[in-house]
């Protein structure tokens, strides 16, 4: 893979650059892709001398990749990136990704259809029964009702764990609840679909008709239980450790108390970054229950 002082680099490579240089702030754009271009055409002058030689391909894509990472902090600085994390925009962003990656995978949710399809033809057109007055045997009714039963299962299992486990909500602001709102939204659509469009393609992909029944059918719904479950405990349990005000994760946790006392129970205190208040949050059942105060603007600053 020759190259002459005079050759421009390969096109793969400045277009590699061009696309990382899309990410790097305005202002200094044009001198971030000066410098990454001299360094690609550096380096392709070594590979034309053989000093990097049977490694050419691969120091160029590692110049690439280095240069999307300096775009991307330059763009996004660290600091920046850690708060947006803490904030809801991070979890629904998240939601929305998965969302789109498991529709892009199943090839626009094709099981979940098939469920849908047979659910509705099983409802509007029924099997009419044999002439002995038995009932016609209809392998859709099979399909919806071994479908429908585990998700209201899972549903009755996730309103058990939430009554059950403490997860008081005593802050209040519609900001607040629209959030909890849209994550109890997005956990009821996503992990019925994941477990339909996974357990479909275990089934395809497993051959024994004993493996199918136990890992396709029993195992996956087991574990559509279970995850459904744990989702239900942490949709509230995110929702404790926010802020009502900016809905932001609270941080610097200062645990006081112990488990074994009755009149100091274990308490674990977060604070806001932005200074909105302070969460004292119960860990066990003697104590009173979540407390927020709301602090001055004074805080704002610390």
């Amino acid at each position: 893979m020759p190259y002459r002082d005079e050759a421009p680099p390969p096109l793969l490579y400045r277009w590699l650059l061009r696309i990382a240089g899309s990410l790097a702030p305005r202002g200094v754009r044009k001198e971030w892709r000066e410098r990454w271009n001299s360094r690609l055409v550096n380096l392709c002058i070594l590979v034309d001398r053989g000093e990097v030689a049977g490694r050419d391909r691969a120091e160029l894509m590692q110049l690439c990749r280095d240069a999307l990472c300096n775009a991307f902090w330059l763009r996004f600085n660290r600091a920046g990136l850690h708060r947006w994390t803490l904030g809801p925009q991070f979890v629904l962003a998240m939601g929305a990704v998965g969302t789109a990656l498991l529709g892009l995978i199943s090839h626009g949710f094709q099981a979940t259809q098939a469920v849908v399809s047979a659910a509705i033809y099983w409802y509007v057109e029924p099997l009419e029964p044999f002439k002995t007055h038995r009932m016609a045997y209809d392998p859709r009714g099979d399909m919806v009702v071994g479908h429908m039963v585990p998700i209201f299962l899972a549903l009755a299992i996730g309103a058990t764990l939430v009554l059950i486990g403490r997860l008081s909500l005593g802050r209040y602001g519609w900001r607040y609840w629209l959030y909890l709102i849209a994550k109890i939204v997005f956990v009821m659509v996503f992990v019925p679909l994941l477990w339909i469009e996974g357990s479909r393609w275990l089934w395809n992909l497993l051959t024994p008709e004993v493996l199918r029944v136990w890992v396709a059918g029993l195992g996956a719904t087991m574990a559509f239980l279970g995850g459904f479950g744990m989702a239900s405990i942490w949709i509230f349990d995110d929702q404790r450790r926010r802020c009502p005000e900016c809905l932001r994760r609270l941080a610097r946790p200062v645990t006081m108390g112990s488990r074994a006392s009755t009149f100091d129970p274990i308490t674990t205190e977060f604070l806001c970054d932005d200074g909105h208040g302070a969460l004292s949050l119960a860990e066990s059942e003697v104590g009173d229950g979540d407390r927020w105060v709301s602090l001055d603007a004074s805080w704002r600053g610390f």
